[in-house]
């Protein structure tokens, strides 16, 4: 039997342009990975590839920063670092200076509490803020989709009390302008208190204005008992009413065109129904607000734009416990993966 011949591949012989193409499609995160995100970085590759050389790392890191993941505290203290890291290289002139309000297109900030410099996000009281969110007010204002858990507002409360004040201390007159149109709010319904002092501050009553697209993945509190105490595996029914959550209906959302909301699946029309754990799938629905009825704005009868089918696993193999469970489901992932894309 002859020996198998073993082929290699000269790498170093295509064009450059070309292998740098090769290298930018081999840097794009593995969102859509069967492993946790805790086990398994999906930005893993991309970052070894930034340390082969200064060409490959200026291709590769736009394809790292499209998509921002900040899901605990630490993430947020680590991404801050680098955007300081990044003021110093520019006032430099240095060669790694990245300029990266060009290149973030989404940001996810998701459920945790703790404290940063210069700000609490324990509580939703006065905000003091400094120079310690100058390096990230710019960053999360640029992007045009942005998700935000009701846990952490203090942090977007911030960076637009940030870029607030920076406006009327440099006396420009016009309102800030703000770049994010698409806006998913996650987290339980119970935190509207937070919500409630969000919208009754200028800065973000005017950011509310802005926005075009709203997601909403939150969920009320017997929802969240049900998950806490691993009943929503059982076949116990719970209502869902088809209309807008109380904390959008009454947020100033004046240039609100369409929003999303997580239903379960069903043949019947969108009215109050009973729901079962056994035989449901959440399907994630967007509406036109054109069509939304009068109050008490229920969504019956309402113009259905696009339905995705068993969302979130469209964007994704998601592993899903229960699918009919709006917390079990993994809305990181599915909002990596390109959900509110």
């Amino acid at each position: 039997m002859e020996p198998v011949t073993q082929l290699s591949f000269p790498f170093g012989d295509l064009p450059v342009e070309l292998a740098l193409l090769i290298l930018k499609y081999a840097a794009e995160p593995s969102f859509s990975q069967i492993e946790p995100y805790k086990s398994t970085n999906p930005y893993a590759c991309a970052l070894t590839l930034c340390l082969v050389s200064k060409e490959v790392r200026k291709t590769v890191l736009p394809e790292i920063l499209h998509t921002v993941l900040l899901p605990q505290l630490h993430n947020v203290t680590a991404f801050m670092d680098t955007l300081r890291m990044q003021q110093a290289y520019a006032q430099q002139d240095h060669q790694f200076k990245c300029d990266y309000t060009k290149y973030i297109r989404r940001m996810w900030m998701g459920q945790f509490r703790g404290s940063l410099p210069g700000l609490s996000l324990d509580g939703f009281g006065p905000i003091h803020t400094g120079q310690d969110l100058s390096p990230l007010a710019p960053i999360l204002l640029a992007a045009p989709c942005i998700a935000v858990d009701f846990e952490n507002l203090g942090l977007l409360s911030g960076c637009l009390f940030h870029a607030w004040k920076s406006r009327t201390n440099n006396h420009e007159g016009s309102p800030a302008l703000y770049s994010p149109k698409t806006l998913m709010v996650t987290g339980s319904e119970f935190m509207t208190r937070q919500w409630s002092s969000f919208t009754k501050t200028v800065h973000g009553a005017v950011f509310l204005a802005s926005i075009s697209h709203v997601i909403s993945i939150t969920f009320t509190i017997s929802d969240n008992i049900r998950h806490a105490r691993h009943l929503c595996h059982s076949g116990n029914g719970s209502k869902v009413y088809h209309k807008l959550p109380d904390w959008m209906a009454q947020a100033p959302l004046s240039s609100l065109q369409t929003f999303s909301l997580p239903i379960p699946h069903s043949a019947h029309p969108l009215v109050e129904c009973e729901v079962s754990g056994k035989d449901m799938k959440v399907e994630l629905l967007t509406f036109s607000v054109s069509k939304l009825s009068s109050p008490p704005r229920t969504l019956k009868g309402i113009r259905m734009i696009e339905q995705m089918t068993r969302s979130p696993s469209n964007h994704g193999p998601l592993a899903v416990s229960n699918p009919s469970c709006i917390p079990c489901q993994d809305w990181l992932k599915a909002w990596a993966c390109g959900l509110g894309s």
